[in-house]
């Protein structure tokens, strides 16, 4: 945990006007970041002396903690107080998360995104991973394995695998970005994987990866996430025409009454 000390940021917090608030704390809160003040897992000081700091009253500052919180700049602990977020997924998911709901992205771009990111992060986690890492990918593999059967439990372990392998990669921008599109995915995963073959091939393809990785054979790390990558669309574009052969014959049923 980062404690900043209160003289030390009442220095160099500078009271802010009262037209435009939230924008401003907002702004004042970046430049205490940008400075070095604020850091990842920063604590901050108490409302009352946050409030006097930047001479606002207590409900402004509120609504300007409520915009930081909504954004995942900041998370409050009870009992604890508030802090700067100290990891990169919680700045990003949301904003993602809005993205793809505005945009509607196709899900074929999802996979696309993942082929990108993730093969990379393979190969980088094969170069990289401590015993650490892979033991912590390993304990989700063996996760998923006594899931099996048990769709929410088992893509629970499938995505904290793939977020193992971007901690491994020792990249925490890339490993961020890896936590959205993960959690993003996670409903469409949900629907797709149903069939015992679904999940027994789905662990055959995880096992070459983390062998790969365990290896520290980053060519066939990333060959190995490739191919998973490549059949778990197949299997989203199988399920999905079939999903949708099967309304078209009840909306003709209907139709025929």
């Amino acid at each position: 945990m980062v404690v900043s000390s209160s003289h030390d940021l009442s220095r160099r917090m500078a009271p802010i006007d009262r037209f435009g608030i939230t924008e401003l704390v907002v702004q004042r809160i970046k430049e205490l970041l940008e400075s070095g003040a604020l850091k990842a897992g920063s604590r901050l000081p108490p409302e009352r002396e946050l409030a006097e700091m930047l001479n606002i009253s207590r409900p402004s500052l509120r609504t300007a903690l409520k915009a930081l919180s909504v954004m995942g700049i900041i998370n409050a602990k009870p009992g604890a107080g508030t802090f700067i977020a100290d990891s990169l997924p919680e700045v990003f998911t949301e904003p993602m998360h809005f993205m793809a709901l505005i945009h509607n992205i196709d899900p074929r771009e999802m996979f696309e995104a993942r082929r990108i990111i993730e093969t990379g992060l393979a190969e980088l986690a094969a170069e990289r991973a401590s015993a650490e890492d892979l033991q912590a990918i390993k304990e989700q593999l063996e996760g998923m394995k006594r899931a099996i059967g048990n769709t929410d439990q088992f893509l629970e372990h499938d995505i904290h695998f793939h977020q193992a392998i971007a901690r491994a990669s020792g990249n925490k921008v890339m490993s961020g970005v890896m936590d959205t599109i993960a959690q993003l995915l996670y409903e469409m995963r949900r629907q797709v994987v149903k069939r015992t073959s679904d999940f027994e091939e789905a662990i055959a393809w995880h096992e070459r990866i983390y062998d790969a990785i365990r290896r520290h054979d980053s060519k066939r790390a990333k060959e190995a996430m490739a191919g998973h990558l490549h059949a778990a669309e197949l299997t989203w574009v199988r399920e999905t025409k079939a999903k949708a052969n099967y309304n078209s014959r009840r909306s003709s049923r209907r139709r025929s009454r």
